[in-house]
């Protein structure tokens, strides 16, 4: 099946195998459905991989499945990417690396430079209303608040670090019903960050060289 997204604010067309689609996805999608019935309440996914592993994609096109079938809950995608802290906070606080001292601006998309607190928050009103969620609008290179309307009683929230085993963050799949992980090879994710950067340059009109 050969299908238009909207990938991070980009239309993006993307190919699924139909056998992928009847083995895997539409049983996944089935899945989110039979566990919001189970609980009466808002089903929190988590989808977690690395950069450039595709999962953007994936989640918009489990949206798109869930939108196809009036037997199924609609999914409303959420992405982990919001909840970045402002540039202004990332060049004003520091950590150590290899002793030196550096600022968090520097390793920004790493987990340290994520406002987990404030995550751990929306999740928990997730549970009991339909609150507003941020967005990481990668013009500006900063997360946008209360961007989002949480309107849907499946939510797929994807991102990097959720299924993080280090302190507090490993609390975090405690706050799901469903969580995914997607391993994928390194040869494959470089490229797909290249690509990536390349798509974004071409979006601004700006001309450069990837290195």
């Amino acid at each position: 099946m050969k299908v238009s997204l909207n990938v991070s604010g980009f239309e993006s067309e993307a190919t699924f195998p139909d056998q992928d689609i009847i083995q895997i996805h539409k049983p996944l999608v089935e899945k989110f459905t039979k566990i919001h019935q189970q609980t009466n309440e808002r089903t929190v996914i988590f989808l977690c991989a690395p950069p450039g592993s595709g999962k953007s994609t994936l989640a918009a096109f489990w949206e798109h499945l869930s939108e196809q079938d009036e037997g199924l809950e609609s999914v409303q995608v959420l992405p982990f990417d919001g909840f970045h802290y402002p540039n202004e906070i990332l060049d004003s606080n520091y950590t150590e690396r290899d002793g030196e001292k550096i600022t968090l601006r520097s390793i920004k998309g790493s987990y340290e430079t994520f406002n987990l607190t404030e995550l751990i928050e929306k999740l928990k009103q997730l549970r009991v209303k339909d609150p507003k969620w941020p967005y990481y609008d990668r013009n500006l290179h900063d997360p946008v608040d209360d961007a989002i309307t949480v309107d849907k009683d499946v939510v797929v929230i994807e991102g990097n670090w959720l299924l993080l085993d280090e302190p507090i963050w490993k609390g975090l799949k405690e706050l799901a019903d469903f969580t995914i992980f997607i391993d994928t090879e390194a040869d494959f994710l470089k490229q797909r960050l290249v690509d990536r950067k390349v798509r974004g340059a071409l979006a601004r009109g700006c001309a450069g060289v990837l290195q």
